[in-house]
């Protein structure tokens, strides 16, 4: 959603609501996984002698992952956002994610959608989503920026 600037506060909180409320059940997740691996490679029956490694992610993290390409924060067109920012790092993105103002809530579902899509080509980009802590960042900012109070099971 680029046009959010011509929405009002509410229509924004309105408009994000829900989906946060969906992806906030991995809050607690990803406060404990942060700073970790959320995969490894597949060591069993000696498959590292004749096959190529075989990843194996977090069913939580898949979850996660799942839940995320179904809302509306997901953004083919992220890249554009990227460049409009000048985002190089993991760091950059971290800064950003601190800046945004709840009328640059897209600004926060490009980033996500970086992670998310960009994981279905390349798995690595999801394990370091948890561990760079970029996902709970943004969740974090979504939760203070839609000013969601209510404690999540």
């Amino acid at each position: 959603m680029q046009d959010s600037e011509k929405l009002s506060r509410d229509e924004v909180i309105a408009f994000y609501q829900d989906d946060t409320m969906k992806l906030l059940r991995y809050e607690g997740w990803l406060q404990a996984a942060s700073g970790r691996d959320a995969s490894n490679i597949y060591k069993g029956e000696g498959i590292e002698a004749n096959s190529m490694p075989v990843p194996v992610y977090d069913s939580t993290l898949l979850s996660f992952v799942k839940e995320a390409k179904a809302t509306r924060f997901m953004n083919r067109n992220y890249v554009y956002t990227f460049s409009r920012y000048s985002l190089r790092s993991v760091q950059d993105e971290l800064n950003l994610i601190e800046r945004c103002t709840l009328m640059e809530t897209d600004v926060l579902g490009d980033i996500l959608s970086k992670y998310i899509l960009k994981g279905e080509v390349r798995g690595a980009y999801w394990t370091e989503g948890v561990k760079s802590g970029v996902f709970l960042a943004i969740l974090l900012r979504l939760k203070e920026l839609l000013e969601i109070k209510k404690p999540l099971a």
